[in-house]
C-alpha cells in the first residue's frame, strides 16, 4: 500500500495563526539564542561547549573536551532545525552559519569517516566498546537526520557527503558475518537517521543497516551483557536502572514487544524506526508490533497532554495507568518521538486517527516546552506544580516551576526547535494525487500538483476555509475525535460528511471553489480511568486538541482548592497571549476555618468563585506559581 507522503516544507508557507507566530519566534529568537548558547555566550546559562568540542576535534582550537558524551547531537539538531527554517524562511545569514557548521563537522571527521568528539578526544581507544552507554550511534543518527534535511533545504552536498562517509563506515563495522560487530545502539536513533539517508540517497545499504540494528536487538545472548563483561569496561552512568534490559528495550526482539517499557525517548525513536521499516520493507511482524506498542502507549501509559514517561528513575514508562501528576517526567524529546511514531502510523495505515496523538503531543507538550520569549525551555513537564514542594522535596528536584535558560543535558531545546520548524510536513500530505489536511493551519500550499490557500485560527478558531486554485483537486480533510468536523460547505452549499479512513473526502474540486469546514471546539471534561488514582473525582478540561490548566497567576494561591461545576459551562475570552482563548467557569473554592492547624475536624466551606483556565502550553510564562491540569468536579 502506498503511504501518505508529507509535503515538502518549502511548499507550505504559513500565513497566520499560532504556528506562523511560533515559527517566526524560532527563526527570530530561538535559533539565534541557541547559536549563542552553543558558543557559550549566554550569561547565567548552563555551559554547552558543544561547538568548541568540535573545534578542538578539528584541531582549530586547543583545550579539553567538556560535557556529556552525547553533546555532539545538540549541534546536529540545531543544524536540522536551521535546515527546516531555511526551507520556510530563506535567510542568507542563517545559511552562512549553517554552512560554517557543516564545514566544522567535516573537519572533525576522521579519515575513515568516524565522527564523535568524545571518543576522538577523550577515549580514542574506546570506539564502539560501550555501545550501551557511549551514544556514538545516537549522535550519528542525529547527524544523518540533519544532513538529509540540509541537503533537501539547500541542495548542498557537503554535509550529506560527510554523513554518508560515516554511514558507509558504520556499514563496514556492523552487520552479520565474521569480522563485524553484532551490536546495536544503547540509545536508539541511528535507525531513523539511516532511513532518512536512504530516502535522500536511494542507497539500499543504509536501509539494510537500519533493519539490521532493529532485527539484532534483543537476540540472545544479549550483546550488552557480553560488552559489560569485557576487561576494562567502564560504566559511564552509575544508575542501576540503565543496566536493566527493558530500560533500552533489548529485553526481547522488537517484533515480539507488545508493551511500552523503559526509557521513553529511546522507545519512541525505536518505534518510529520500526514503523519506517514496516513501510519500506513490508514486514508484517513489524507492523503488528507497531500496532501493539502504539496501543500500549496511548491507551494505558500516556498523559492527557501527550506526555510520556511516568518516572524520573530512568526517564521511563512504568505500569499501566501509573500516571502521577506532580512527579511525572514527560520529557520534551519523548513527546517529539511520540509525534514521530504517530505520524508514521498514519502514513503506514492511511488512518487519520493517529493524528489526534500528533496534535495532542504537539499543541500541549511540545509547544509547552518553549517560553513565549523563546529563550527558556522545559525538559520535564508535570501536570501539577507546587513551587514550594519542587524546591523542598528532593523527589521533585527534576520538576522545575519555571522554564530554564539551558541544561547540562540539553537534548530538548533543539529538538523542540526542529519539530516546530518541520510542522508543515506533519500537517499536510499527499497520496494517489489527493491532498491530505492532517492539521488545519493557515497557509498557502504551492506544489506542481497542488495550489490552495487555507485560512484558519485553529486550534483557537473553529473554522477552516480552503480556496482552490487548480483543476480537479481531490481533498481529504481529517475528521478527528479531539476536534470533530460538525459541518462542511462547498461554495456555500452543505456537503454531506463522507468520511473515509478518518478523512472527509471532497473529490473533483475546481478553480474558484471554496470549502468551509467547521469544527466542534466546545470545552469538555476529560476523565481518567479510575486506576489513575490521583485523578478520581477530578477532570481535565480540553477545547479541541488543547488541554487547559488553572494557574496561580489567574486564580490566586490554593489552586488545589478549586472545584469545577458538575456540568461544564465556560465563557471564552482572550488570554494574555495573542489569539489564545481563556476559559472561565463559575465554580467553587474550598475555604478552611481551622487556621494553621495541620489536621482539622471541620469540613471546608465551598464558596462560589470564578475559575480561570489557560491553554496548558502557556503555563509558567508569568512567573513562578502553582498550576494544575486535573481539578475537583462537583
Amino acid at each position: 500500500m502506498q503511504p501518505i507522503e508529507p509535503l515538502p516544507l518549502k511548499s507550505v508557507r504559513l500565513t497566520g495563526g499560532l504556528l506562523q507566530r511560533t515559527q517566526a519566534l524560532v527563526k527570530d529568537k530561538v535559533l539565534p539564542y541557541q547559536w549563542e548558547i552553543l558558543h557559550d555566550r549566554v550569561e547565567g546559562a548552563a555551559k554547552s561547549h558543544c561547538i568548541e568540542n568540535f573545534r578542538i576535534a578539528a584541531r582549530l582550537s586547543e583545550g579539553e573536551r567538556y560535557g556529556v558524551v552525547f553533546l555532539d547531537s545538540d549541534l546536529y539538531k540545531w543544524l536540522e532545525a536551521a535546515a527546516y527554517c531555511l526551507e520556510v524562511f530563506p535567510d542568507p545569514e542563517l545559511e552562512a552559519r549553517a554552512d560554517e557548521m557543516c564545514a566544522l563537522i567535516a573537519k572533525a571527521q576522521g579519515r575513515d569517516g568516524y565522527i564523535n568528539t568524545y571518543y576522538t578526544l577523550v577515549e580514542p581507544a574506546g570506539r564502539f566498546t560501550n555501545l550501551q552507554q557511549g551514544h556514538e550511534l545516537y549522535c550519528a543518527g542525529h547527524l544523518f537526520e540533519a544532513a538529509a534535511a540540509y541537503y533537501r533545504a539547500t541542495g548542498k552536498r557537503a554535509i550529506l557527503d560527510t554523513a554518508c562517509r560515516f554511514a558507509d563506515y558504520l556499514g563496514q563495522v556492523f552487520g552479520a558475518g565474521e569480522g563485524r560487530l553484532h551490536g546495536y545502539p544503547g540509545h536508539q536513533e541511528v535507525e531513523v537517521g539511516l532511513v532518512k539517508l536512504y530516502r535522500v540517497t536511494g542507497k539500499a545499504a543504509y536501509l539494510e543497516l537500519a533493519d539490521y540494528f532493529i532485527a539484532q536487538r534483543g537476540k540472545k545472548p544479549l550483546y550488552f551483557e557480553a560488552e559489560r563483561a569485557e576487561p576494562g569496561y567502564r560504566e559511564i552512568y552509575p544508575q542501576a536502572v540503565i543496566r536493566q534490559p527493558a530500560y533500552a528495550q533489548y529485553h526481547e526482539e522488537p517484533v515480539h514487544q507488545t508493551e511500552a517499557v523503559g526509557h521513553a525517548v529511546r522507545a519512541m525513536y525505536m518505534y518510529s524506526a520500526m514503523a519506517d521499516l514496516a513501510m519500506l520493507t513490508d514486514n508484517p511482524a513489524l507492523k503488528q508490533a507497531c500496532h501493539a506498542l502504539y496501543h500500549s502507549v496511548t491507551q494505558r501509559r500516556m498523559f492527557v497532554t501527550g506526555g510520556v514517561g511516568s518516572t524520573q528513575e530512568g526517564e521511563s514508562f512504568t505500569a499501566d495507568y501509573d500516571l502521577p501528576n506532580d512527579s511525572c517526567y514527560c520529557e520534551s524529546c519523548a513527546s517529539v518521538g511520540l509525534m514521530m511514531f504517530a505520524a508514521r502510523r498514519a502514513a503506514l495505515t492511511g488512518d487519520g486517527a493517529y493524528y489526534d496523538t500528533v496534535e495532542r503531543a504537539f499543541f500541549n507538550r511540545v509547544l509547552g516546552g518553549i517560553s513565549q520569549a523563546g529563550t527558556e525551555f522545559f525538559y520535564v513537564s508535570p501536570l501539577s506544580v507546587d513551587p514550594a514542594a519542587c524546591h523542598g522535596n528532593p523527589g521533585l528536584a527534576h520538576v522545575k516551576p519555571v522554564r530554564q535558560k539551558w541544561f547540562d543535558v540539553a537534548c530538548c531545546p533543539t529538538n523542540i526547535a526542529r519539530t516546530i520548524m518541520s510542522i508543515g510536513g506533519y500537517a499536510f500530505g499527499e497520496k494517489d494525487g489527493a491532498l491530505y489536511v492532517h492539521i488545519p493551519l493557515a497557509c498557502e500550499i504551492d506544489t506542481d500538483r497542488f495550489h490552495v490557500r487555507l485560512s484558519t485560527q485553529y486550534p483557537f478558531g473553529d473554522s477552516l476555509r480552503i480556496m482552490v486554485m487548480e483543476r480537479g483537486l481531490n481533498l481529504m480533510v481529517r475528521q478527528g475525535e479531539l476536534a470533530p468536523i460538525r459541518s462542511a460547505l462547498v461554495n456555500g452549499q452543505v456537503r454531506a460528511l463522507s468520511v473515509e479512513n478518518g478523512y472527509l473526502t471532497l473529490p473533483g474540486l475546481e478553480p474558484g471553489d471554496v470549502v468551509d469546514v467547521f469544527y466542534d471546539l466546545h470545552p469538555r471534561y476529560v476523565v481518567s480511568h479510575p486506576r489513575v488514582s490521583d485523578n478520581v473525582g477530578k477532570a481535565a478540561v480540553m477545547r479541541g486538541p488543547l488541554v487547559y490548566c488553572a494557574e496561580q497567576a489567574d486564580n490566586g494561591p490554593g489552586v488545589a482548592c478549586l472545584r469545577l461545576p458538575h456540568i461544564p459551562a465556560f465563557t471564552e475570552s482572550e488570554a494574555f497571549s495573542d489569539g489564545a482563548v481563556q476559559l472561565t467557569a463559575r465554580g467553587t473554592r474550598a475555604a478552611f476555618s481551622g487556621g494553621e492547624a495541620l489536621y482539622q475536624d471541620r469540613l471546608p466551606r465551598w464558596e462560589e468563585a470564578d475559575i480561570r483556565l489557560i491553554p496548558y502550553f502557556l503555563w509558567a510564562n508569568r512567573g513562578e506559581g502553582e498550576m494544575r491540569v486535573y481539578l475537583n468536579v462537583q
